[in-house]
C-alpha cells in the first residue's frame, strides 16, 4: 500500500468520523461504528508525515505549507466544531505541524544539546495539548518515525500510545460520572496497525492532485458539514 492510498483511507475515515458527530446521537450504534472507522484518520497520517519527513526534498517547504493550511483551516474548523470562529484549539495540520518540528529535534538532538532538545520537545508537546488530537499525535508521529526500520517495533510502539488514549479517554469519562465504555470507539486507532504493516514504503504517483488533495479537501468538508451542523 503507498502512502497515496493511506492518505485516501484517512480522508474517507475521517468524512464518516464527522458525519457521526453531525447526524448521529453519541448512544446510537452507526455513531459508535462510524467514529472508530474515524479513529483511522489523524494517525494514518502521522504515518504518511513521518515518511513525508523522511523523503522529502525540502523540509522548510513542507512545514510551511502545513502552517500555511493550517491557518486557511482554523476558521471552518472553529465554526465545524463549535458554531463559532474563535475555538480556542487548534486544528489538526496544526498537530501535525507540532509533529514534523518535534521529528526536527529528535533527528538533530546532537547537534541541538541534550538541554536545548528537552526544552523544545516539552514546548512543542505543550503546544500540542493546544490542539486537535493533543498530545497524541505527535507520540504517534514519533512511534512510527523512531521505528522506521522496523515494523514490529512501529506497531508495539503505535499499539502501547494507542490504549494509553484510550485509557485516558475512559478515565475522562469516569471522572465525569460517565461509563468508560461511552468512549470505547477510541480504540479504533488500533486500527492503523494494518496498515502499518501494509505500507510498501511507495509514494505512489506524483500527480499534483495527490499531494495538494488532502490540504484543500480538509478545510472545504468541514465549511460544507459545518453549515449543516449549524
Amino acid at each position: 500500500m503507498s502512502i497515496n492510498k493511506i492518505k485516501y483511507i484517512a480522508i474517507i475515515s475521517m468524512v464518516c468520523d464527522h458525519l457521526a458527530s453531525v447526524f448521529f446521537a453519541p448512544d446510537a450504534s452507526i455513531y459508535i461504528i462510524l467514529r472508530l472507522i474515524g479513529r483511522i484518520t489523524a494517525p494514518s497520517m502521522c504515518l504518511a508525515l513521518a515518511e513525508g519527513f523522511v523523503h522529502t526534498s525540502n523540509r522548510k517547504k513542507y512545514f510551511s505549507r502545513l502552517l500555511t493550511f493550517a491557518i486557511i483551516a482554523q476558521i471552518p474548523f472553529s465554526f465545524f466544531e463549535s458554531g463559532t470562529f474563535t475555538l480556542p484549539l487548534g486544528n489538526v495540520l496544526f498537530t501535525f505541524a507540532c509533529s514534523f518540528a518535534l521529528m526536527e529535534v529528535v533527528e538533530n538532538w546532537k547537534k541541538i544539546g541534550t538541554l536545548k532538545g528537552i526544552i523544545a520537545v516539552i514546548v512543542l508537546l505543550v503546544l500540542s495539548m493546544k490542539t486537535d488530537w493533543l498530545i497524541f499525535g505527535p507520540l504517534f508521529t514519533l512511534s512510527i518515525y523512531m521505528n522506521k526500520e522496523n515494523k514490529d517495533r512501529q506497531a508495539i510502539c503505535y499499539a502501547a500510545i494507542s490504549v494509553l488514549s484510550f485509557s485516558l479517554s475512559a478515565f475522562m469519562c469516569v471522572s465525569h460520572g460517565l461509563p468508560w465504555y461511552g468512549q470505547v470507539w477510541q480504540i479504533g486507532t488500533l486500527l492503523v496497525i494494518p496498515i502499518i504493516y501494509s505500507y510498501n514504503g511507495g509514494r505512489g504517483s506524483k500527480a499534483s492532485f495527490n499531494k495538494w488533495f488532502f490540504y484543500i479537501f480538509y478545510p472545504a468538508h468541514l465549511v460544507v458539514l459545518g453549515l449543516m451542523r449549524w
